[in-house]
Order: structure tokens, then sequence, then C-alpha cells
């Protein structure tokens, strides 16, 4: 049974793993002292092929800080001394108007240790923000390419009872008519949310699911929704404990969890219609993100 992993070192500033490490540039009208904004990770894993590269960034006050700041972020990402690629970083809202990261698709072509040299531009001046970290082979949960794990999950053909179900307030209840092991035979592209918005260790989950909903209508008939709790449930909606391992309780993974060995939460798949993964997003999506993958596969 896998063990949860927080993520809420993503978009916090306490666990900063990196620090700005050159000055302003002073003919943008800089300060030119280079302190203050560092960085946060914004994904458990990184995997040769495509992902979605992710990061906080946070100023000297440990305030997060928002392209809605007037701040723009740059990237160039290296292995060894070797440039491999360089873009703009996006941004997105991982609960609205209170916490967002930065974000870019990469595609990493070999294992190793990389590093991002990220040049943050606001109120004028530049700041070069660089950190190292680690791309494997491939980490625990699918990655983009392999076929979904086809596997059970309550439904309420199976438990009427929701609240064993889904801990989101307002659910919508097309979510839970679908096994993926019965949206995988039935050759129709899918999407499935491994999210609890009740025990959410990073607050990420429910703006997440509620981002699914937002888009969702549009593709009506034509994609399934899947919404999974990653943890059981009692009758009340309340967790089902169990004792750990070092003593103490802890929550009990549902089996879709562990056979997709998901360590972390909340995870998004875009699942095509032959059943092979297109998209994963781990920890938020914004609305326009979840659109457009879905998109790409529809097309």
């Amino acid at each position: 049974m896998p063990r949860f992993l927080i993520l809420a070192a993503m978009l916090t500033a306490t666990a900063l793993i990196a620090i700005a490490c050159s000055g302003a540039d002073d003919s943008n009208g800089g300060d030119n002292n280079g302190a203050g904004i560092a960085a946060s990770p914004g994904n458990s894993e990184l995997v040769v092929g495509p992902n979605r590269f992710a990061f906080g960034l946070a100023d000297e006050n440990n305030e997060p800080i928002h392209a809605t700041d007037g701040v723009s972020v740059s990237l160039r990402f290296f292995f060894g001394d070797e440039l491999k690629s360089e873009q703009e970083a996006g941004f997105i809202w991982a609960i609205p108007d209170v916490t967002g990261f930065f974000v870019a698709n990469v595609d990493f072509d070999q294992p190793g240790t990389w590093k991002v040299e990220a040049t943050v531009v606001r109120d004028g001046s530049e700041t070069l923000v660089e950190f190292p970290f680690p791309v494997v082979e491939r980490g625990a949960a699918p990655i983009i390419g392999d076929r979904a794990p086809a596997t059970g999950n309550l439904t309420l053909s199976q438990e009427p009872n929701i609240l064993r179900i889904s801990t989101d307030q307002e659910p919508d209840l097309s979510y839970y008519e679908l096994t993926i092991a019965e949206a995988l035979d039935s050759d129709r592209p899918f999407v499935v949310i491994f999210a609890t918005p009740a025990f959410c260790a990073t607050r990420f989950c429910g703006p997440v699911v509620d981002n699914v909903k937002e888009i969702s209508p549009a593709f009506a008939g034509r994609v399934d929704f899947i919404h999974i709790e990653p943890f059981e449930l009692d009758e009340e909606g309340l967790l089902v404990t169990a004792e750990g391992p070092a003593g103490g309780t802890d929550r009990v993974a549902v089996q879709a969890v562990v056979d997709w060995n998901l360590q972390t939460e909340p995870w998004i798949f875009i699942v095509d219609g032959s059943g092979i993964i297109a998209n994963r997003f781990e920890g938020s999506a914004s609305p326009e993100e979840l659109r457009d993958a879905i998109e790409a596969v529809l097309n």
C-alpha cells in the first residue's frame, strides 16, 4: 500500500530548495541585490519523456510570487553544461486568487541530475534563480504512453451512499457511474481524477475537481469523467484508518490508488480512446490546461 507524500512544499515557502544566485540587471533598473527569491518544487517525480514541470516562487518575505504581480519567468534547462531547451513559463492558480505556480511542458531525454535557470522579471529588474532536480527513467505513477491500469472503483450502482464515494460537497453524479475498467472497455476517451476535497494535504484537491467540473459539460457524450477518492471512506464520509507500520494510524488507500501506484495526490490523467495515457497532471491543473489536453486527444 503506498504511503502518501505531502506535496505541501509545492507553492508553500516552507520547503524552498533554491535561492536567487545572481542580481538584477542594472540596465533594467534593478536594485542588483539578487537576494530574496526562492523556488519550491511542484513535482514528486520527473521522468524521461514529456513532463509538466512545476514550481512555486516566493519573495524575501516568504510571500508567494504570482504572475498577476506583473512577473514573467523564462526558463533554460541544462543537462550538465549542455543547454537542452528554453521557454517562457506559464502560470496557473492552484487555489484561485490565493496561491499558484509556474509551469512548463518539457521533454527530458535522459535520466540524471538536470538544472533549470529561471530568469524572474519583476518591477523592471531581473533575478536569476537556479536549482538542480532529478529525472528518473520512470517514476511510480503511470506515465504518458502507458496503458491505463484496468481497475475497479466504487460507483453509485455498487454503493448508493455517495458519502462513501466522494467528499466533494457538490458532486457531479455522472463522475461516479463508471469504473476505470469499464471506461477502458468503452473505447472512448476518459479523464480520471484522484483527489480528496475534504482531506487533501495541499488544499488543491477541491479546486482541481472544480476545474474539471467547469470544463466537462463541453465534452458531454464524447468523454467520460471519473472521480476517485484516494482513501477509503465510511458510511458518514469519514476516513477509514488502519494501524501504520511505525505505529499510530494511516489512511487506507483504495484499490485503484494501489493499482496505479500513486504516492501523492491529487492526480489527473487524460486517457485516449485506445486506453493510453495521453497526459497527466500532478497537484493541480487549470481549466485551460485540461481543456487543451482533452481536445488534443479528441483531435
